[in-house]
């Protein structure tokens, strides 16, 4: 296609504003930068974002800056008139007004001079609020086995110094590839910690190797420190420096100078515990040769011990013999003596005891016969009692029946006498009018219906004449 045919395809191929500004901003996010410049002013009266413009110091040129406010927060610089700033950010047209602004992620101050103020400031202000104080640092556990670890995998020498000088005690570590070097690198930093926040682990470890004041900006900012300090476990720190100690290392429980001083810290109570079982165990086998040669002394001279023992007890126990000997004569001729006097007193006390059970016998089989004879007499007196008392029940209850019944036969007759059907079968009848007995004839009228009860059935009649 020639370029005057290209040029006439363009102009036929119009968009629309919005689509051409998404166009270019699409275009624009290659040219994703650092930026330096002096601020000329600034605006934070907005609730989420921060307006401000940074000029060329040597040419005529200005740019508008816009910030969002959480990453303000986190970038822990307060932009004011005349500071020197690098801004690291993407170009972008805001469509709504067609403004041309650097949409910054990260600010920072440009300048060592400017970054040791901002440190210094920083840190008394930490310090005031007692977030480096000795109350709040935790030591770290005496047998720290899983190990969260922050650091940047481009950095092998860091990883390779801590890996090679980590004891062979079980480590479990769990870890975050994080850029750890300029400001930019606070998003991941913070992006980890809360990640390992919600981990299993028993210490976190930030490890980086040394580098220029600017390179360490991460570990010097607010967002990052604070964020060090409130997490729930101990923290312990490997920040290469030279001099100067980053805010971070001061907020963190345990900080060391090198991932191998980190690995040392991390071995340091294992290894105490390795040695003090070492020296535990030399103490044993020592201990154990002493009693060893001490028995082995004691059971040489043993034989000898044991004969010149059983000859004295032989000599003691013929001396005692010989000495007890007579007493133990005498003792048994005055046992034999009183045995024979307890023989005949118990002849005679068993002589004694036959003639008593022989007069018991003879007064048990008596009392037995007269005991049976005067059971005899009070039965059959008991029974002949006992008859007569039944004869006069008997006849009382007679009577009670009879007094009864003489009432009862009169009421029976009285009742028959009064049954309406008694009369009913004598021939009599009843009439009723409306349902009642008709008891006199004015209770009807001429032609008035009756109705007549016999003892056999009934029958309805119509009133002709009434007299």
């Amino acid at each position: 296609m020639s370029i005057s045919e290209k040029t006439i395809q363009e102009y036929r191929d119009t968009i629309s504003v919005a689509d051409f500004i998404e166009k270019v901003n699409n275009s624009l996010l290659s040219h994703h930068g650092r930026v330096q410049g002096e601020v000329t002013s600034v605006s934070k009266r907005h609730p989420t974002t921060i307006f401000f413009t940074i000029k060329d110091k040597d040419e005529d040129a200005i740019l508008e800056c816009v910030i969002f406010r959480h990453n303000y927060v986190k970038s822990g610089v307060e932009i004011e008139e005349g500071d020197e700033l690098v801004i690291t950010g993407t170009p972008e047209i805001y469509a709504p007004r067609g403004k041309f602004s650097l949409k910054a992620q990260t600010i920072e101050y440009a300048g060592e001079g400017a970054l040791k103020k901002a440190y210094e400031e920083l840190k008394k202000k930490l310090t005031k609020e007692g977030l480096f104080s000795l109350e709040r640092k935790r030591g770290l556990p005496q047998f720290p086995q899983k190990i969260g670890v922050i650091t940047s995998k481009s950095s092998g020498v860091v990883l390779q110094d801590f890996s090679s000088n980590l004891g062979p005690y079980g480590f479990k570590v769990t870890l975050i590839d994080s850029r750890v070097e300029g400001k930019d690198a606070i998003h991941e930093i913070l992006a980890s910690i809360n990640t390992l926040e919600k981990e299993d682990i028993d210490v976190l470890v930030i490890m980086r190797g040394g580098g220029s004041w600017e390179s360490l900006q991460p570990f010097n900012t607010e967002s990052v420190v604070r964020a060090i300090a409130d997490f729930k476990r101990p923290v312990l720190t490997g920040i290469g420096h030279d001099v100067d100690v980053t805010l971070a290392e001061l907020a963190a429980d345990v900080g060391e100078s090198t991932p191998t001083a980190v690995a040392e810290a991390l071995n340091e109570t294992w290894d105490t515990l390795i040695n003090s079982i070492d020296r535990a165990q030399t103490g044993i086998l020592t201990a154990y040769q002493h009693l060893l040669f001490s028995v082995s002394s004691e059971v040489d001279s043993l034989p000898t011990k044991i004969f010149g023992i059983y000859h004295r007890s032989i000599s003691d126990v013929r001396q005692s013999l010989s000495a007890n000997s007579s007493k133990i004569y005498s003792t048994f001729t005055q046992l034999e003596r009183k045995i024979a006097r307890a023989r005949t007193a118990l002849q005679s006390v068993a002589g004694s005891m036959r003639s008593s059970i022989h007069e018991k016998r003879r007064y048990i089989k008596n009392a037995s016969k007269n005991i049976t004879r005067s059971l005899k007499t009070h039965i059959c007196s008991a029974q002949r009692e006992t008859t007569e008392d039944m004869r006069k029940v008997l006849s009382e209850q007679k009577d009670c029946i009879q007094k009864v019944k003489d009432p009862i036969s009169v009421a029976e007759k009285s009742i028959k006498l009064a049954n309406p059907k008694r009369n009913l079968q004598l021939g009599y009848s009843l009439s009723y009018s409306r349902g009642k007995l008709i008891r006199s004839v004015k209770a009807v009228d001429m032609g008035d219906e009756t109705e007549t009860r016999l003892s056999d059935g009934k029958f309805t009649s119509e009133i002709k004449n009434v007299e």
